[in-house]
């Protein structure tokens, strides 16, 4: 008995074009506005010589 399964043929797209634009633009908040401020708390809390307790 073998393990081979053939490839599957081509379904239906698994994302529609609407949820595509709604990921995208969520990825772009988070790498162009949540993560430049989680950045910059960082920064701050590394500035004042402790990470764990002055980043808030």
């Amino acid at each position: 008995m073998s393990r081979y399964r053939p490839p599957r043929t081509a379904g239906t797209a698994l994302i529609t074009p609407e949820g595509e634009a709604r990921m995208r633009t969520e990825v772009h908040g988070l790498w162009h506005v949540r993560r430049p401020q989680v950045t910059q708390s960082v920064s701050e809390a590394a500035a004042q010589g402790d990470r764990s307790e002055n980043a808030e």
